[in-house]
Formats: structure tokens, sequence, C-alpha cells
């Protein structure tokens, strides 16, 4: 016998609950009493769900990002980049941002974690920008065969200014990345 269904509106509460107090504590003033009392369950329900406040973060976050940042077509390969790198770069510069550092912290002493946070947050990412260059590559506008490269070339400045730096995430920034992925690509 299996038990009632997982009630959807019970976990975009916990969710939303977790954001919230994030956003008025920080990721360090978080706790899963706090996602319970705030989201009007008791702890058990949401422990029921989540192992951790970063499980919980994760999955906010996860779909914060599916919903949040879309993926761009304005018709070529830089332009597609430029607006996602931009509204990345933007979102990045608040609790957004916060959270992916929390959650990198989280990553490093977990494997286990750290696995699920590629799995439901960073390759949904990736793939974003797979499709961009896969278009890309149909207009002709990819020549460059390694599309991994491409992606972590995309990826890998914006981890390294989120974690060491994220007030140079600028619109500006995301142009010259843009442009140099672009460049990188039509090899």
């Amino acid at each position: 016998m299996t038990g009632r269904p997982r009630d959807p509106a019970v976990d975009e509460a916990i969710r939303h609950a977790a954001l919230q107090l994030t956003k008025e504590h920080g990721y360090r003033g978080l706790s899963m009493e706090g996602i319970a009392a705030r989201s009007g369950v008791s702890k058990q329900t949401v422990y029921r769900r989540y192992r951790s406040k970063g499980e919980v973060v994760l999955d906010a976050l996860a779909g914060f990002a599916v919903a949040k940042l879309p993926t761009p077509d304005t018709g070529s390969l830089r332009g597609d980049l430029a607006e996602l790198l931009t509204l990345t770069f933007r979102t990045a510069q608040g609790v957004a941002g916060d959270l992916n550092r929390a959650l990198a912290a989280e990553a490093l002493q977990d494997p286990e974690f750290a696995r699920r946070m590629w799995q439901e947050l960073i390759a949904a990412r990736r793939e974003a920008v797979r499709e961009l260059l896969v278009r890309g590559r149909e207009r002709g506008e990819v020549g460059h065969q390694d599309e991994e490269f491409l992606l972590d070339l995309v990826y890998a400045p914006l981890w390294y200014r989120l974690l060491f730096g994220v007030e140079a995430l600028t619109d500006e920034y995301a142009l010259a990345l843009t442009d140099a992925v672009c460049k990188a690509a039509a090899r």
C-alpha cells in the first residue's frame, strides 16, 4: 500500500520558505526548523523530502534556473550567449549567487551532494548552452568539435567569479566572455 501522493503545493511552500529565509538571514541562518515554520509544515514533512537545507536550496535553485533563465533564440550564437550570460550574471549578483556559493561549499564537503548538484543544477544549465551551440553549428557559426570544452569555457569564468569576485560579473564581462566563446567556437 502506498501513501498519499506528495502535494506539489507543500513542495513549493518549502522551496519558497527556504529562499525567503535565505534572503533575510543568509544561508548560514537557514535551518530546517525555520523552513518548516515559515512554510507552515512540520519538520518531519520537510525531512521526508530533503536530507538537509542544502538539498532544499538545490531543489529551489534548479527550479528557479528553469523558470528564470530561459534558453534564448535570437537567431545568432552571439546574441543567444550574450542574452543568456547577461541575465545569468545579473542573477548571480543577488541571492542566487549567495546560494550557489553556499551549495559549492556543501559540494566540497559531500561527494554525493556534489553529484546531485551537478545532475540537478549544473548539467541543466550546460544543456541550455549546448542547445545554443547546436543551433549555432546548424547555422555554420560553430566549427569547434569539442562541445564539452566550449561549455567549460562558458561556465568556468562564471564559477570562478562567483566564488572569488562576483562584482566582476557585469554586463560588460558577459559580452567579453560571449565574444571569446564565439571566437573559440568558430574554429
